[in-house]
Protein backbone atom coordinates (compact mmCIF):
# COMPACT_ATOMS: atom_id res chain seq x y z
CA UNK A 1 0.00 0.00 0.00
CA UNK A 2 3.29 2.18 -0.24
CA UNK A 3 2.18 3.71 -3.14
CA UNK A 4 -0.98 5.25 -2.87
CA UNK A 5 -0.97 8.82 -2.30
CA UNK A 6 -2.67 9.15 1.16
CA UNK A 7 -2.67 13.11 1.04
CA UNK A 8 -4.73 13.85 -2.28
CA UNK A 9 -7.19 10.90 -1.21
CA UNK A 10 -8.04 12.74 1.61
CA UNK A 11 -8.01 16.08 -0.07
CA UNK A 12 -10.79 14.39 -2.48
CA UNK A 13 -12.77 12.85 0.35
CA UNK A 14 -13.00 16.77 2.00
CA UNK A 15 -14.99 17.37 -1.14
CA UNK A 16 -17.50 15.03 -0.46
CA UNK A 17 -17.85 15.73 3.56
CA UNK A 18 -19.13 18.87 3.27
CA UNK A 19 -21.18 19.17 6.10
CA UNK A 20 -20.32 19.33 9.81
CA UNK A 21 -21.10 15.97 10.68
CA UNK A 22 -20.01 14.24 8.07
CA UNK A 23 -17.68 11.15 7.93
CA UNK A 24 -16.14 10.21 5.06
CA UNK A 25 -13.34 7.32 4.41
CA UNK A 26 -11.51 5.24 1.79
CA UNK A 27 -10.56 1.62 2.30
CA UNK A 28 -8.11 0.14 0.25
CA UNK A 29 -7.53 -3.68 0.86
CA UNK A 30 -5.79 -6.89 -1.15
CA UNK A 31 -6.47 -10.10 0.45
CA UNK A 32 -4.26 -13.51 -0.90
CA UNK A 33 -5.76 -17.46 0.18
CA UNK A 34 -3.82 -20.24 -0.57
CA UNK A 35 -5.56 -23.87 -0.44
CA UNK A 36 -3.68 -26.90 -0.73
CA UNK A 37 -6.47 -29.59 -1.27
CA UNK A 38 -7.35 -32.67 0.10
CA UNK A 39 -5.89 -35.81 -0.69
CA UNK A 40 -7.96 -37.28 -3.35
CA UNK A 41 -8.85 -33.43 -4.97
CA UNK A 42 -6.77 -32.73 -8.18
CA UNK A 43 -3.31 -32.44 -7.03
CA UNK A 44 -1.69 -28.48 -7.24
CA UNK A 45 -1.84 -25.24 -4.77
CA UNK A 46 -4.79 -22.63 -5.44
CA UNK A 47 -4.15 -19.52 -5.13
CA UNK A 48 -6.77 -16.64 -5.30
CA UNK A 49 -5.65 -13.00 -5.19
CA UNK A 50 -7.82 -10.16 -5.52
CA UNK A 51 -7.38 -6.30 -4.71
CA UNK A 52 -10.33 -3.35 -4.41
CA UNK A 53 -11.43 0.04 -2.01
CA UNK A 54 -14.49 1.13 -0.67
CA UNK A 55 -15.14 5.14 -0.61
CA UNK A 56 -17.99 5.87 2.32
CA UNK A 57 -19.39 8.45 3.25
CA UNK A 58 -21.97 8.56 6.61
CA UNK A 59 -24.12 11.80 6.57
CA UNK A 60 -27.24 12.27 9.28
CA UNK A 61 -27.48 8.72 10.09
CA UNK A 62 -27.54 7.39 6.65
CA UNK A 63 -24.57 5.59 4.67
CA UNK A 64 -23.51 5.79 1.23
CA UNK A 65 -21.21 3.02 -0.12
CA UNK A 66 -19.52 2.81 -3.59
CA UNK A 67 -16.69 -0.43 -4.48
CA UNK A 68 -14.60 -1.51 -7.27
CA UNK A 69 -12.25 -4.34 -7.62
CA UNK A 70 -9.14 -2.80 -8.49
CA UNK A 71 -6.95 -0.08 -7.04
CA UNK A 72 -6.72 2.60 -9.49
CA UNK A 73 -7.50 5.78 -10.19
CA UNK A 74 -10.26 6.05 -13.01
CA UNK A 75 -12.38 3.92 -10.91
CA UNK A 76 -11.30 6.19 -7.71
CA UNK A 77 -12.81 8.89 -9.46
CA UNK A 78 -15.86 6.90 -10.28
CA UNK A 79 -16.73 6.04 -7.06
CA UNK A 80 -16.36 9.22 -5.44
CA UNK A 81 -18.62 11.00 -8.19
CA UNK A 82 -21.28 7.56 -7.41
CA UNK A 83 -21.08 8.74 -3.64
CA UNK A 84 -21.19 12.17 -3.59
CA UNK A 85 -24.54 13.82 -2.55
CA UNK A 86 -23.65 16.88 -4.69
CA UNK A 87 -20.53 17.65 -7.51
CA UNK A 88 -17.99 19.48 -6.39
CA UNK A 89 -17.49 22.87 -8.40
CA UNK A 90 -13.33 22.34 -8.68
CA UNK A 91 -12.87 18.74 -8.14
CA UNK A 92 -9.28 17.78 -7.25
CA UNK A 93 -7.21 15.65 -9.57
CA UNK A 94 -7.67 11.66 -9.49
CA UNK A 95 -4.79 10.54 -6.62
CA UNK A 96 -2.03 8.90 -7.23
CA UNK A 97 -2.89 5.02 -6.75
CA UNK A 98 0.04 2.74 -7.52
CA UNK A 99 0.47 0.41 -4.75
CA UNK A 100 3.57 -2.13 -5.34
CA UNK A 101 3.41 -5.91 -7.13
CA UNK A 102 1.94 -8.78 -4.25
CA UNK A 103 4.67 -10.08 -2.61
CA UNK A 104 5.81 -13.55 -3.43
CA UNK A 105 4.43 -16.52 -2.47
CA UNK A 106 6.09 -17.52 0.65
CA UNK A 107 7.13 -21.01 1.42
CA UNK A 108 3.55 -22.95 1.33
CA UNK A 109 5.91 -27.01 2.18
CA UNK A 110 4.00 -26.00 5.28
CA UNK A 111 0.96 -26.62 4.13
CA UNK A 112 1.81 -29.53 2.16
CA UNK A 113 3.05 -31.22 5.62
CA UNK A 114 0.47 -30.52 7.96
CA UNK A 115 -2.68 -33.51 6.49
CA UNK A 116 0.21 -36.12 6.85
CA UNK A 117 1.30 -35.17 10.07
CA UNK A 118 -2.50 -35.04 11.22
CA UNK A 119 -3.04 -38.30 9.86
CA UNK A 120 0.14 -39.89 11.69
CA UNK A 121 -1.59 -38.10 14.47
CA UNK A 122 -4.71 -39.94 14.49
CA UNK A 123 -2.92 -43.33 13.43
CA UNK A 124 -1.03 -42.45 17.29
CA UNK A 125 -4.36 -42.90 18.66
CA UNK A 126 -5.22 -46.04 16.97
CA UNK A 127 -7.52 -44.65 14.72
CA UNK A 128 -8.30 -44.50 11.57
CA UNK A 129 -11.54 -43.10 8.87
CA UNK A 130 -12.31 -40.86 6.15
CA UNK A 131 -11.75 -37.69 5.90
CA UNK A 132 -11.17 -34.79 3.65
CA UNK A 133 -8.85 -32.30 4.98
CA UNK A 134 -8.29 -28.59 3.26
CA UNK A 135 -5.78 -26.12 4.45
CA UNK A 136 -5.45 -22.86 4.06
CA UNK A 137 -3.39 -19.62 4.17
CA UNK A 138 -5.30 -16.21 4.47
CA UNK A 139 -3.59 -12.94 4.32
CA UNK A 140 -4.97 -9.39 4.09
CA UNK A 141 -3.18 -5.98 3.71
CA UNK A 142 -5.84 -3.20 4.19
CA UNK A 143 -5.62 0.96 4.25
CA UNK A 144 -7.74 2.85 5.62
CA UNK A 145 -7.42 6.93 4.98
CA UNK A 146 -9.66 9.64 5.94
CA UNK A 147 -10.09 13.31 5.99
CA UNK A 148 -7.91 13.60 8.89
CA UNK A 149 -6.57 10.00 9.57
CA UNK A 150 -4.43 7.98 7.75
CA UNK A 151 -2.50 5.70 10.15
CA UNK A 152 -0.26 2.90 9.04
CA UNK A 153 -0.94 0.02 6.85
CA UNK A 154 -2.20 -3.12 8.78
CA UNK A 155 -1.50 -6.67 7.70
CA UNK A 156 -2.75 -10.08 8.69
CA UNK A 157 -2.54 -13.78 8.08
CA UNK A 158 -3.57 -17.31 9.68
CA UNK A 159 -4.75 -20.53 8.48
CA UNK A 160 -7.44 -22.68 8.53
CA UNK A 161 -8.75 -25.94 8.49
CA UNK A 162 -11.59 -27.28 7.15
CA UNK A 163 -12.47 -31.24 7.62
CA UNK A 164 -14.85 -33.09 5.43
CA UNK A 165 -16.14 -36.44 7.72
CA UNK A 166 -18.98 -38.93 6.75
CA UNK A 167 -20.69 -37.46 9.87
CA UNK A 168 -20.46 -34.11 9.53
CA UNK A 169 -17.41 -31.03 9.35
CA UNK A 170 -14.89 -29.83 11.81
CA UNK A 171 -13.04 -26.99 11.61
CA UNK A 172 -9.96 -24.86 13.15
CA UNK A 173 -8.35 -21.67 12.93
CA UNK A 174 -4.80 -21.21 13.94
CA UNK A 175 -2.13 -18.38 13.48
CA UNK A 176 0.68 -21.11 12.59
CA UNK A 177 0.37 -24.67 11.90
CA UNK A 178 2.88 -25.72 14.54
CA UNK A 179 3.06 -29.62 15.60
CA UNK A 180 1.22 -28.55 18.61
CA UNK A 181 -1.77 -27.53 16.36
CA UNK A 182 -1.61 -30.75 14.68
CA UNK A 183 -1.93 -32.87 17.56
CA UNK A 184 -4.56 -31.00 18.83
CA UNK A 185 -6.41 -31.02 15.77
CA UNK A 186 -5.82 -35.26 15.57
CA UNK A 187 -6.78 -35.50 19.13
CA UNK A 188 -10.34 -33.51 18.35
CA UNK A 189 -10.96 -35.53 15.14
CA UNK A 190 -10.21 -38.99 17.27
CA UNK A 191 -12.84 -37.94 19.65
CA UNK A 192 -15.03 -36.83 17.38
CA UNK A 193 -14.89 -39.97 15.58
CA UNK A 194 -15.60 -42.06 18.62
CA UNK A 195 -17.96 -40.31 19.42
CA UNK A 196 -20.49 -41.19 17.03
CA UNK A 197 -21.53 -44.34 18.84
CA UNK A 198 -21.56 -42.80 22.32
CA UNK A 199 -24.78 -42.41 24.42
CA UNK A 200 -26.73 -39.23 24.64
CA UNK A 201 -27.29 -37.31 27.71
CA UNK A 202 -30.90 -36.82 29.49
CA UNK A 203 -31.83 -33.27 28.86
CA UNK A 204 -31.54 -31.63 31.86
CA UNK A 205 -29.87 -29.40 34.33
CA UNK A 206 -26.04 -30.06 34.70
CA UNK A 207 -22.88 -28.13 36.44
CA UNK A 208 -20.70 -27.68 33.14
CA UNK A 209 -16.79 -27.32 32.75
CA UNK A 210 -15.66 -25.99 29.65
CA UNK A 211 -12.25 -25.98 28.19
CA UNK A 212 -10.77 -22.68 27.26
CA UNK A 213 -11.23 -23.43 23.11
CA UNK A 214 -14.94 -24.31 23.85
CA UNK A 215 -15.15 -21.34 26.35
CA UNK A 216 -13.28 -18.85 24.11
CA UNK A 217 -16.25 -19.22 21.79
CA UNK A 218 -19.29 -18.73 24.39
CA UNK A 219 -17.60 -15.60 25.35
CA UNK A 220 -17.67 -14.73 21.31
CA UNK A 221 -21.58 -15.71 21.46
CA UNK A 222 -22.70 -14.43 25.19
CA UNK A 223 -20.38 -11.65 25.84
CA UNK A 224 -19.03 -10.12 22.51
CA UNK A 225 -22.22 -10.20 20.32
CA UNK A 226 -24.28 -9.65 23.10
CA UNK A 227 -21.77 -6.43 23.67
CA UNK A 228 -21.81 -5.09 20.00
CA UNK A 229 -23.68 -1.52 19.44
CA UNK A 230 -25.48 -2.79 16.81
CA UNK A 231 -26.51 -5.09 18.66
CA UNK A 232 -27.87 -3.03 21.93
CA UNK A 233 -29.13 -0.78 19.48
CA UNK A 234 -32.01 -2.88 18.51
CA UNK A 235 -33.23 -3.02 22.21
CA UNK A 236 -32.98 1.18 23.07
CA UNK A 237 -30.16 3.14 24.17
CA UNK A 238 -27.14 1.96 23.69
CA UNK A 239 -25.39 3.76 26.84
CA UNK A 240 -28.14 2.32 28.78
CA UNK A 241 -26.18 -0.90 28.98
CA UNK A 242 -23.13 1.16 30.82
CA UNK A 243 -22.87 -0.33 34.40
CA UNK A 244 -25.10 -2.96 33.55
CA UNK A 245 -24.18 -6.14 35.86
CA UNK A 246 -24.68 -9.26 33.88
CA UNK A 247 -22.11 -12.06 35.77
CA UNK A 248 -19.87 -12.56 38.93
CA UNK A 249 -16.59 -10.82 40.41
CA UNK A 250 -15.11 -13.60 38.71
CA UNK A 251 -15.77 -12.60 34.63
CA UNK A 252 -12.85 -9.59 33.26
CA UNK A 253 -13.51 -9.97 30.10
CA UNK A 254 -11.65 -7.69 27.49
CA UNK A 255 -11.15 -7.29 23.81
CA UNK A 256 -7.76 -6.39 22.62
CA UNK A 257 -6.88 -6.43 19.20
CA UNK A 258 -3.22 -4.96 19.63
CA UNK A 259 -2.41 -7.87 22.45
CA UNK A 260 -3.33 -10.74 19.31
CA UNK A 261 -0.66 -13.02 18.22
CA UNK A 262 1.95 -11.47 16.35
CA UNK A 263 1.09 -12.50 12.95
CA UNK A 264 -3.11 -11.01 13.49
CA UNK A 265 -1.97 -7.87 15.94
CA UNK A 266 -3.64 -4.84 15.09
CA UNK A 267 -2.58 -1.22 15.78
CA UNK A 268 -5.48 0.44 14.43
CA UNK A 269 -9.38 -1.34 13.13
CA UNK A 270 -11.11 -0.83 9.87
CA UNK A 271 -12.12 2.52 9.71
CA UNK A 272 -8.31 3.85 10.94
CA UNK A 273 -9.28 4.49 14.84
CA UNK A 274 -6.63 3.27 16.99
CA UNK A 275 -7.32 -0.07 18.28
CA UNK A 276 -7.54 -0.02 21.98
CA UNK A 277 -7.77 -2.47 25.08
CA UNK A 278 -10.83 -2.54 26.15
CA UNK A 279 -12.70 -3.62 28.74
CA UNK A 280 -16.03 -5.34 28.28
CA UNK A 281 -17.17 -6.42 31.38
CA UNK A 282 -14.74 -6.19 34.89
CA UNK A 283 -15.92 -8.14 37.29
CA UNK A 284 -19.39 -9.06 36.05
CA UNK A 285 -19.71 -5.50 34.51
CA UNK A 286 -20.51 -3.87 31.70
CA UNK A 287 -18.00 -1.14 31.23
CA UNK A 288 -17.44 -0.45 27.17
CA UNK A 289 -19.73 -1.99 24.83
CA UNK A 290 -17.73 -2.46 20.98
CA UNK A 291 -18.35 0.26 19.13
CA UNK A 292 -17.21 1.68 15.65
CA UNK A 293 -17.60 5.53 14.54
CA UNK A 294 -21.18 5.41 13.28
CA UNK A 295 -22.55 4.65 16.93
CA UNK A 296 -19.96 6.33 18.48
CA UNK A 297 -20.16 9.79 16.76
CA UNK A 298 -22.71 11.28 19.06
CA UNK A 299 -22.33 9.67 22.14
CA UNK A 300 -19.84 10.80 24.95
CA UNK A 301 -19.86 7.19 26.57
CA UNK A 302 -18.30 5.40 23.30
CA UNK A 303 -15.29 4.93 22.21
CA UNK A 304 -15.15 3.53 18.95
CA UNK A 305 -12.30 1.86 17.65
CA UNK A 306 -13.41 -1.59 17.55
CA UNK A 307 -14.93 -1.83 13.91
CA UNK A 308 -14.73 -4.69 10.81
CA UNK A 309 -15.60 -4.87 7.52
CA UNK A 310 -15.83 -8.71 5.86
CA UNK A 311 -14.76 -7.18 2.59
CA UNK A 312 -14.85 -3.99 1.19
CA UNK A 313 -18.14 -4.29 -0.33
CA UNK A 314 -19.72 -3.83 2.88
CA UNK A 315 -20.17 -1.52 5.24
CA UNK A 316 -17.51 -1.78 8.89
CA UNK A 317 -19.55 -2.86 11.86
CA UNK A 318 -18.71 -3.26 15.63
CA UNK A 319 -17.29 -6.62 16.47
CA UNK A 320 -14.69 -8.84 18.59
CA UNK A 321 -11.19 -9.49 17.86
CA UNK A 322 -9.03 -10.75 20.25
CA UNK A 323 -11.08 -11.71 23.17
CA UNK A 324 -9.61 -11.95 26.52
CA UNK A 325 -10.91 -13.69 30.26
CA UNK A 326 -8.32 -12.77 32.77
CA UNK A 327 -7.31 -16.27 34.58
CA UNK A 328 -8.06 -17.07 37.95
CA UNK A 329 -6.99 -19.02 40.92
CA UNK A 330 -8.59 -22.49 39.87
CA UNK A 331 -6.85 -25.27 37.96
CA UNK A 332 -8.53 -27.76 36.10
CA UNK A 333 -8.29 -30.35 38.28
CA UNK A 334 -10.32 -28.07 40.81
CA UNK A 335 -12.76 -26.95 37.93
CA UNK A 336 -13.42 -30.62 37.67
CA UNK A 337 -13.40 -31.63 41.33
CA UNK A 338 -16.51 -28.92 41.67
CA UNK A 339 -18.49 -30.30 39.18
CA UNK A 340 -18.92 -34.40 39.95
CA UNK A 341 -22.07 -35.72 38.16
CA UNK A 342 -21.03 -32.79 35.55
CA UNK A 343 -20.16 -32.63 32.13
CA UNK A 344 -16.72 -31.82 29.95
CA UNK A 345 -17.14 -29.84 27.05
CA UNK A 346 -13.71 -29.38 25.05
CA UNK A 347 -14.94 -28.25 21.92
CA UNK A 348 -18.02 -25.89 20.75
CA UNK A 349 -19.35 -26.89 16.89
CA UNK A 350 -21.47 -23.22 16.70
CA UNK A 351 -23.21 -20.97 18.23
CA UNK A 352 -25.73 -17.89 17.91
CA UNK A 353 -27.39 -15.52 19.86
CA UNK A 354 -31.10 -14.19 19.65
CA UNK A 355 -30.40 -10.37 20.22
CA UNK A 356 -33.67 -9.62 21.16
CA UNK A 357 -34.40 -12.17 23.58
CA UNK A 358 -31.08 -12.42 25.04
CA UNK A 359 -30.55 -16.42 24.64
CA UNK A 360 -28.58 -18.16 23.21
CA UNK A 361 -27.91 -22.19 21.62
CA UNK A 362 -24.31 -23.32 21.51
CA UNK A 363 -23.87 -26.60 20.04
CA UNK A 364 -21.50 -29.18 21.12
CA UNK A 365 -19.94 -31.89 18.65
CA UNK A 366 -19.34 -34.26 22.35
CA UNK A 367 -18.68 -34.30 25.92
CA UNK A 368 -17.52 -36.30 28.66
CA UNK A 369 -18.77 -37.34 32.31
CA UNK A 370 -17.30 -36.11 35.36
CA UNK A 371 -17.11 -38.37 38.34
CA UNK A 372 -14.97 -38.51 41.23
CA UNK A 373 -13.26 -35.24 40.20
CA UNK A 374 -11.71 -37.22 36.42
CA UNK A 375 -12.85 -37.21 33.10
CA UNK A 376 -15.05 -40.43 32.12
CA UNK A 377 -17.35 -41.61 29.30
CA UNK A 378 -17.64 -40.00 25.93
CA UNK A 379 -21.15 -38.48 25.39
CA UNK A 380 -23.03 -37.87 22.49
CA UNK A 381 -23.79 -34.48 20.29
CA UNK A 382 -25.74 -32.46 22.37
CA UNK A 383 -26.44 -28.60 22.91
CA UNK A 384 -26.22 -25.69 26.11
CA UNK A 385 -29.20 -22.82 25.83
CA UNK A 386 -30.13 -20.14 28.48
CA UNK A 387 -30.13 -16.31 28.85
CA UNK A 388 -26.99 -14.43 28.90
CA UNK A 389 -27.44 -12.90 32.23
CA UNK A 390 -28.23 -16.62 33.34
CA UNK A 391 -24.97 -17.91 32.26
CA UNK A 392 -22.89 -15.22 33.23
CA UNK A 393 -24.38 -15.03 36.45
CA UNK A 394 -23.88 -18.69 36.58
CA UNK A 395 -19.85 -19.01 36.00
CA UNK A 396 -18.59 -20.11 39.73
CA UNK A 397 -14.88 -21.30 38.46
CA UNK A 398 -12.23 -19.56 36.37
CA UNK A 399 -8.78 -21.49 35.17
CA UNK A 400 -5.79 -20.14 35.58
CA UNK A 401 -4.21 -21.78 33.03
CA UNK A 402 -4.81 -19.35 29.41
CA UNK A 403 -4.92 -20.75 26.06
CA UNK A 404 -5.19 -18.89 22.85
CA UNK A 405 -6.97 -20.11 19.66
CA UNK A 406 -9.49 -19.32 17.45
CA UNK A 407 -12.57 -18.61 18.39
CA UNK A 408 -14.09 -19.49 15.05
CA UNK A 409 -15.16 -17.73 12.07
CA UNK A 410 -18.03 -14.88 13.17
CA UNK A 411 -20.66 -14.96 10.20
CA UNK A 412 -23.27 -12.45 11.85
CA UNK A 413 -25.52 -10.58 9.52
CA UNK A 414 -23.29 -11.95 6.54
CA UNK A 415 -20.11 -10.65 7.82
CA UNK A 416 -17.44 -14.14 7.75
CA UNK A 417 -14.74 -12.41 10.15
CA UNK A 418 -12.22 -14.50 11.88
CA UNK A 419 -12.14 -14.09 15.64
CA UNK A 420 -9.57 -14.82 18.66
CA UNK A 421 -9.13 -15.66 22.18
CA UNK A 422 -7.06 -16.32 24.55
CA UNK A 423 -9.15 -17.41 27.87
CA UNK A 424 -8.88 -20.54 30.68
CA UNK A 425 -11.54 -23.15 31.30
CA UNK A 426 -14.40 -22.31 33.54
CA UNK A 427 -16.80 -23.83 35.16
CA UNK A 428 -20.85 -23.35 34.84
CA UNK A 429 -22.65 -24.11 38.05
CA UNK A 430 -26.02 -24.80 36.43
CA UNK A 431 -26.31 -25.02 32.46
CA UNK A 432 -29.52 -26.17 30.48
CA UNK A 433 -28.56 -29.21 28.11
CA UNK A 434 -30.46 -30.91 25.68
CA UNK A 435 -29.52 -33.63 23.78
Amino acid sequence: MSGLDATAVARCLSQIADHGDDLADAYFERLEEVEYPAADEAPGIRVRREEGFAIRLVRDGRTWLAARDQIAAGPFGEAMRQVARALPSAPYPEPVLDPAPFPPLEDISRLARFPTAVTRAIRRRLAAFPMQLRVRRHRRWIRVIGTQLAPEPQAESFYSCDVDLPWGRFGALTPDLSEAMGERLATSLTTLFRAQEAPRVESTEYCVVLGPAAAAVLLHEVVAHALETDTLMMGGRVESALGLELGGPLLNVLDDPTNAPEPLRRSSDDEGMIAVRRWLLREGVVEQPLADLFSAHHSRALMPGAARRGNRHRSPAPRSTHLELLPGESSLDDLLAGADGGLYFSEVSSGRLDPLSGRFTIFLPFGRRISGGSLGDLVGPCRVSGTVSGLLGGIDGVGRDLESAGAGWCAKNGLKLAVWASVPALRIRAAEVES
